[in-house]
This record gives structure tokens, C-alpha cells and sequence, in this order.
């Protein structure tokens, strides 16, 4: 990406847009907040594009303002097979009405597409969408990220938590057989460790700490079975007058 320092935050035109900030600023008066309601998962609630164009399309209209974009830059990369796309862009209000003035702003947009035909479709959606949301002051019950970005989070959580989990099988089965003792028996001593009164509490919260405890004790456990070879051995030499 090229560096933006020196791009302009207005045009040539060297008027203050005194008219188009008053209109702006209806617009703003006009949308105050918007309700979450699309869901792209059962845990995460967002305002669509479609929602956020909307509450403001009219309010536009009746001021006579136009919004035009322009693409500055342009660069995609590919990562992890998902394409990533990202736009250095510039909105810039107009009013017809007042043709001596327009009011410009860089905006930087991201998009990630796995078929990499969508990914500037997609960055230039999401821009507009925050774009608006933040030139207007437009409240939702909280900043939310990309619904599209929080799956990708909540894939990377959930890879992870199955990795982990599976480690704390694989270090129960060897202290099982280093101490001899029950797996069930070995999971509950760790749960108790953790503090906690059953395994069923046992949640991916845990799992980094429960992996830990099971490798101080396999290699605890390694040592104490170490020793008594050598005891073992020693015992033998003794026994055989060595």
C-alpha cells in the first residue's frame, strides 16, 4: 500500500463547505442509533449494509447530498487460502446546489473473499457501511467487527481448543501409564487442581492450565521411575556382590 501522509483531506477547492456541513449535520441529527437485528450464527447480532444505507438514503435525498468514491489504491494478498483485499478509498460529499463545495475523506476498507472474485465488492460494502456509521455518529449496542471476521475468530478459537484438548488426552494416557493409575482417576485429580468440583466444569478456559499440569507430573513421574531403576539396579549389584 502506498503511503497516505500526504494525501488530501479536501479537494482543490479551497471554500469552506459551510452549506454541506450543515446538511451533514441534519443527516446526523436524523439517525441516532440502530438496533442489531441480522444474525450470522447464533452468537453474534450485527447491522447489515443494507440496514445502515437505508437509515440514511432519505435523509440524503432530502438534503441534496451525494456521496462519491474513489479508489486510490489497491493491493490483495493471498493467506491461508482466503484472499485478502485492501482499498485505500476517498468519499467525498457533494451538494449540487452549492457547486463551489464538496468535503472529501481517506477512508481505508479490507475485505476477505475464498473464491477472490468478491474481495473488493466486499471491501468497498464494509467501508461504506463503517464510513457512514462513523460520518454520522450512529450508535449500535456496541462497535461490532465484520460478521464474516468474527466466524473466522471463532474457527481459529475452536481449532484451537480441539488441539488442546486433544494433548490433554494424549498426556492423561501416558501418566495412566507411567503411574498406573485410571485415566478417569488422573482427569478428576487434574479438575481438582484446577479448583474446580466436577469435570464437567472442565471448559476450553482450562485447557492451557490443565496441559500443564499433566506434563509437571508426567515428567515427575518420568524422574520418581527413573530413580527407582537406578535403586533397582544398585539393589542388584549389591545382591550379586558386585
Amino acid at each position: 500500500m502506498s503511503n497516505m501522509s500526504d494525501a488530501p483531506t479536501w479537494t482543490e477547492k479551497t471554500q469552506v463547505p459551510t452549506n454541506i456541513f450543515k446538511k451533514l449535520l441534519t443527516v446526523r441529527k436524523g439517525v441516532t442509533y440502530l438496533q442489531k437485528e441480522n444474525r450470522a450464527d447464533a452468537k453474534y447480532a450485527y447491522v447489515s449494509s443494507g440496514t445502515v444505507l437505508s437509515s440514511v438514503r432519505d435523509l440524503m435525498d432530502s438534503e441534496g447530498l451525494l456521496l462519491a468514491v474513489e479508489v486510490l489504491n489497491h493491493k490483495t494478498e493471498v493467506r491461508e487460502k482466503a484472499y485478502f483485499t485492501e482499498l485505500d478509498l476517498r468519499y467525498t460529499w457533494y451538494a449540487p446546489e452549492f457547486p463551489d463545495e464538496s468535503f472529501s475523506i481517506i477512508w481505508y476498507a479490507q475485505g476477505v473473499d475464498y473464491g477472490g472474485e468478491k474481495g473488493v465488492g466486499k471491501a468497498l460494502t464494509y467501508a461504506e457501511k463503517y464510513f457512514l456509521l462513523k460520518q454520522f455518529n450512529i450508535a449500535t449496542d456496541t462497535d461490532d467487527p465484520d460478521s464474516v471476521q468474527e466466524r473466522q475468530k471463532q474457527s481459529e478459537r475452536d481449532r484451537d481448543n480441539k488441539e488442546h484438548f486433544k494433548i490433554i488426552q494424549e498426556n492423561i494416557k501416558e501418566l495412566s501409564r507411567l503411574i498406573k493409575k485410571d485415566e478417569e482417576l488422573i482427569f478428576q485429580t487434574v479438575c481438582q487442581k484446577l479448583g474446580l468440583t466436577n469435570t464437567g466444569q472442565f471448559t476450553p478456559d482450562f485447557y492451557q492450565q490443565g496441559i500443564g499440569i499433566l506434563k509437571r507430573q508426567i515428567l515427575e513421574a518420568t524422574n520418581n521411575n527413573q530413580n527407582q531403576v537406578k535403586e533397582q539396579e544398585q539393589n542388584n549389584d549389591v545382591d550379586w556382590g558386585a
